[in-house]
């Protein structure tokens, strides 16, 4: 870890650093570098190679800007569903979770969705953040993260017309709300709940802008929009899932998502940060695409910007996969070179398994022979070529609170490998 290397991103600003020369072993000409496993990968186009001398610590512990939030660092705790808030109210379990990765040298954490009405909330116990003694109880959580160090953003969701298919918590009690979503269509293209009419889109609007109130007044730094995954804002920009015919249809799909954004913008100034958190995949179909080519993704993305989004969070299967044929470029690469807004990358970090295979076959981590480093050094040489600006770490984290202090201390081979069991308890 922390080799003398840099990439840097064609079209794409360089961090400040002293440029020294090639680096050995450059790729054949016209090729690119994929970063992956033990060793280097040549891909068509795109990354051109340049040396820096810069240590991987160095790349991941500089501090970052995004809107008015300072972060310390460039590690965030990806937002993660724990169903562990009873009544919808997240108790001192729940409180002392965050703690603990805030503690652990996180810079940014990123709590689990929490829903902005009651139609908007998970068939799990999840945190209803309409309630007022959930918005009350979230004030323990913001203070605990600052006392860290830390800062924290809350995550607001509305699933629209999907349930869980996975249990996280055995001991969860379940429900079924409701399920609303653009024309009532589910992701596998069958009937799964209501059509929103225009009057049920605006007071969706309305919640999610008296959420980001909340947010602001519970001390939370920063708000994410859970626009990925196939939730509510994610179904309107997905054809299979957005059939309407009105002016929220398809064909201008992303004008509830830019509503949603002003709205919540102006509910809470221009002071805090709004994330717009994004992703081609949806729950189980890592087949599924919102956008075919850079421009088609140009088309989403740019609008949000636009609406005021100060940064995007990409959510991908592996962060380090290309995002386009033909291009090296990564989903979280060419959102920052499409809208020029700081973003977050997540997927698969530090781990041998994606999202899917690690809940569904009951391992998730590294194994005890995996190369733990390798992703680790991807991730800042990808951060200093300006591919993307945060990495989110997830399953990672919830087996390794101190994620950031043993990365930051050259540590990495003293990771424990996530299991499944471990969603079973907050630790």
């Amino acid at each position: 870890m922390g080799r003398a290397s840099n990439l840097a991103v064609a079209g794409l600003a360089d961090l400040p650093g002293p440029k020294a020369g090639t680096v050995a072993g450059r790729c054949r000409l016209g090729g690119a570098l994929r970063l992956r496993s033990s060793r280097l990968r040549c891909l068509p186009k795109a990354i051109k190679v340049e040396t820096f001398v810069t240590s991987t610590s160095q790349i991941l512990f500089q501090p970052i800007e995004i809107g008015a939030m300072s972060v310390r660092n460039r590690i965030a705790m990806a937002p993660m569903t724990r169903e562990f808030a009873q009544d919808g109210v997240p108790g001192a379990d729940v409180v002392d979770y965050y703690r603990r990765r805030a503690e652990g040298g996180t810079g940014l954490i990123i709590t689990e969705g929490m829903a902005v009405n009651a139609a908007g909330a998970h068939d799990a116990p999840i945190p209803l953040f309409y309630q007022p003694e959930t918005i009350d109880a979230a004030r323990a959580i913001t203070d605990a993260v600052h006392a860290a160090g830390a800062k924290i953003a809350v995550q607001l969701w509305h699933v629209g017309i999907q349930d869980s298919l996975t249990q996280l918590n055995p001991d969860a009690v379940r429900t079924r709300p409701s399920r609303v979503g653009p024309s009532g269509i589910a992701a596998n293209g069958g009937a799964g709940g209501s059509a929103l009419d225009e009057q049920g889109i605006a007071n969706t609007i309305a919640d999610y802008a008296k959420a980001a109130t909340a947010a602001k007044q519970a001390g939370f730094d920063a708000i994410e929009i859970h626009g990925a995954h196939g939730y509510l804002p994610d179904q309107f920009l997905w054809a299979r899932t957005n059939k309407r015919s009105d002016h929220y249809g398809f064909a201008q799909r992303t004008r509830f998502g830019c509503e949603l954004v002003r709205a919540c913008r102006a509910a809470v100034g221009a002071d805090l940060p709004i994330i717009w958190r994004f992703s081609q995949w949806k729950t189980g179909d890592y087949d599924a695409r919102i956008a075919d080519t850079p421009d088609e993704l140009a088309s989403i993305l740019r609008p949000l910007a636009e609406a005021g989004v100060d940064a995007f969070h990409c959510s991908t299967r592996r962060f380090w996969d290309p995002a386009f044929g033909g291009e090296a470029t990564t989903l979280a690469g060419w959102a920052r070179k499409l809208t020029g807004k700081p973003v977050i990358a997540v997927g698969s970090v530090t781990l041998e398994q994606d999202f899917k295979e690690g809940l569904s076959e009951g391992v998730g981590g590294i194994s005890e022979s995996a190369p733990r480093s390798k992703d680790v050094d991807d991730v800042a040489r990808l951060i200093e070529a300006r591919e993307f600006d945060m990495i989110a770490v997830g399953r990672a984290m919830i087996a390794n609170p101190d994620w950031a202090n043993l990365v930051r201390d050259n540590r990495v081979e003293a990771l424990r490998p996530f299991t499944r069991d471990m969603l079973a308890r907050l630790a």
